[in-house]
């Protein structure tokens, strides 16, 4: 996992609209980075191949997907869901594993790189989006970054997951009441009612 250095990845967010494009579309919009970019305390609990990997721990290509199939950018707030997420979906996720994540991301973890406040608030969203909607879906284990995935277009993967854009609105919402005003929670797409949702029914895509 990793935060992109980069002179545009502040600005990219491919958003919840991506139905009809395939994730290997989106994905080549997105701000070059390499694995070697991320710091060694960050590789050492968010890289699978570490002994000390905590729950949900995953390759960056497979990461970058996950940014995709969640419409989320690369701001930290944006980094801190997609986190939350890929570890609230993991089938051996604990109390403990999410305190532990907390502590060293808030104290351990380079300045560039390093949560606040309203990052840990991203954090527990993503964590309770995936409790509630990916139970022990394990999406870290799902190789994204490998065909037939990569040809897949983003409706038909978010509908195979059992990812609702509707439930991530919702939680999104919930990012613009416990995290105000910052650049990453004005661009998220919280509209409540779009042409493609019929009033009454939840939207299955």
């Amino acid at each position: 996992m990793g935060r992109r250095i980069d002179l545009n990845w502040d600005e990219w967010n491919p958003g919840l609209d991506t139905d009809e494009m395939t994730i290997a579309g989106v994905l080549a919009t997105l701000p070059a980075a390499e694995p070697q970019d991320v710091p060694e305390i960050i590789r050492r609990y968010e890289n699978p191949e570490s002994p000390e990997a905590l729950p949900g721990a995953i390759s960056l290509p497979r990461h970058d997907c996950i940014h995709v199939l969640l419409g989320r950018g690369l701001h930290v707030q944006d980094e801190a869901f997609v986190i939350g997420a890929t570890m609230g979906a993991a089938s051996d996720i604990t109390d403990e594993a999410i305190d532990t994540f907390i502590r060293v991301s808030t104290t351990e973890y380079p300045k560039h790189w390093r949560f606040e406040e309203a990052h840990i608030a991203s954090f527990r969203l993503g964590v309770g989006f995936s409790i509630d909607n990916l139970p022990g879906r394990n999406l870290h284990l799902i190789p994204f970054e490998q065909e037939p995935w990569q040809s897949m277009p983003v409706r038909e993967a978010r509908k195979t997951l059992g990812i609702v854009k509707e439930e991530l609105r919702a939680y999104f919402r919930m990012a613009e009441m416990y995290v105000p005003g910052t650049r990453a929670s004005r661009r998220l797409d919280t509209s409540a009612h779009r042409d493609d949702v019929r009033i009454g029914h939840r939207e299955t895509d």
